[in-house]
């Protein structure tokens, strides 16, 4: 709408809600027969554009834009759409005819202002951090866990002003303390003690009982022995005890059970043995109690395979316990199809007195009288020239023990000492009474670097001179 007063000619041109001021002057731009010019240079005088035609007249024209929007005008963005400073309200069309425009009077940036919209921006050296000197992630990490050094407390026994006991001490100091659910430890016991009936009748089926859970479970079937096999011909196997090997579980079952007189060249014997002895008698009927069946000494494969043998017979029973949590690992497909389980849980909450009983404890003083002990029940149950031949051993330990490079005997002068002694007359016997030995863990065999055998007793020193005057005083 237009408004002639005098000779100055205002335009005036309402904008529409919506509209942007953009879209009014690409309006104003596009009248025929008109050129406006805007002046973007801020000064204290309105902007005069001029209007050439026919008849030349001057025309006051008061711009009503922002300051931002003046400056979007004059200057080509390079921003997208998204990140545009109008409002939301534009439409498409108008930014495309204001695009046009801007393309038919391209105006050039002023050095500074084209470095700041067109420089582009330098790729991330990877050698950024090295170069100011601060370690990668990966340095950081391999130093935070190359560190060999590990850090742990000094708070220990050894510290404690008050010394360690005796074993008989200790013993008589926790008996002297009873635990304070007893009352509930013997429910629970005579509850398990009511599936006693139901173990006899799935071990006549052929089945092999296992019990396990938490708590000793030794006076449990101590209980099940006294009560269901006092009538019966069994064998009762302590797995605990450090020096039970194979051989005299297959000596008890030979000797004492199936009272053989005689001796056997290998443990495969013996079992072929016992298995067309039982098969002979098919109502003779042996049942083996194991307690421990995963105990240290028994947790051998040839050990679990020829057990397997054995429970596999349909006239000898198995019944056994089990406390370590990964001992069913020891079996394979072959040995469990073998020994046919069937798993009792049976939780007693009792004490493992008398499984922990041949194990060295932090708060004992250790004299070596545990050692001395086993030592002494292991060599009596030998013949004597395997005595002689240990004695020796030992007494060649004894005169070496001060030196600190001396790493054992080695197996030729072992053998020419033994044969001096008239205890053997070949080097085969020797191996196989060392092998006696290395089963009960009584003495180690280690190669040195030029290949030659050393032997070594695995006993300290004082425990093998109480033995050597044990003997003596024998």
């Amino acid at each position: 709408m237009s408004r002639v007063a005098g000779s100055s000619i205002f335009t005036f041109q309402k904008v529409k809600r919506g509209h942007s001021m953009a879209q009014t002057a690409s309006e104003l731009a596009r009248t025929p027969g008109k050129s406006v010019t805007f002046s973007t240079t801020p000064s204290a005088e309105p902007s005069t554009p001029t209007r050439t035609g026919r008849s030349e007249k001057k025309v006051q024209f008061v711009s009503t834009t922002p300051h931002r929007l003046r400056k979007r005008m004059t200057t080509p963005s390079i921003r997208s759409d998204s990140d545009s400073e109008l409002s939301p309200s534009d439409s498409g069309e108008d930014e495309d005819e204001e695009d046009k425009e801007n393309s038919k009077t391209p105006r050039t940036p002023s050095k500074g202002l084209s470095a700041a919209l067109y420089k582009t921006p330098a790729k991330k050296s990877k050698n950024t951090s090295e170069a100011l000197g601060q370690p990668s992630m990966i340095e950081e990490y391999f130093e935070a866990h190359g560190s060999s050094k590990v850090l742990t407390s000094d708070r220990t026994l050894q510290r404690l002003n008050t010394p360690k006991l005796d074993r008989e001490m200790l013993v008589q100091l926790l008996e002297g303390k009873p635990s304070c659910y007893s009352k509930e430890i013997q429910q629970l016991h005579n509850k398990h003690r009511k599936h006693f009936s139901k173990w006899m009748l799935q071990l006549q089926l052929g089945f092999s009982v296992m019990v396990y859970g938490l708590g000793s479970k030794k006076a449990l079937l101590e209980d099940f022995r006294v009560s269901h096999l006092g009538q019966e011909i069994h064998l009762v196997v302590n797995g605990f005890f450090p020096s039970i090997t194979l051989k005299s579980i297959l000596n008890a079952l030979t000797c004492d059970v199936l009272e053989h007189q005689g001796s056997f060249r290998t443990p495969s014997d013996q079992i072929q043995h016992i298995t067309q002895t039982l098969k002979d008698s098919p109502d003779l009927h042996v049942y083996l109690l194991i307690h421990n069946i995963d105990g240290l000494m028994l947790r051998g494969e040839k050990t679990q395979s020829a057990l397997g043998q054995l429970a596999s017979l349909p006239n000898l029973h198995l019944v056994a316990s089990i406390d370590h949590i990964n001992g069913p690992l020891v079996w394979d497909q072959f040995q469990q199809s073998q020994f046919n389980w069937l798993w009792w849980e049976c939780v007693t909450f009792q004490h493992y007195a008398e499984e922990t009983s041949y194990e060295n404890s932090l708060l004992v003083q250790q004299t070596g009288a545990l050692a001395l002990s086993s030592l002494t029940h292991v060599l009596r149950s030998l013949t004597p020239n395997a005595r002689g031949i240990f004695k020796l051993l030992v007494k060649f330990q004894l005169e070496n023990k001060d030196n600190p490079s001396y790493t054992g005997l080695s197996f030729q002068d072992f053998y020419q000492r033994c044969r001096e002694a008239f205890l053997v007359n070949s080097d085969l016997t020797l191996r196989t009474q060392l092998t006696e030995f290395r089963d009960h863990k009584l003495i180690r065999t280690r190669k040195g670097a030029d290949g030659v055998e050393y032997l070594l007793v695995a006993v300290e020193a004082s425990t093998l001179m109480d033995f050597l005057e044990n003997e003596e005083g024998d």
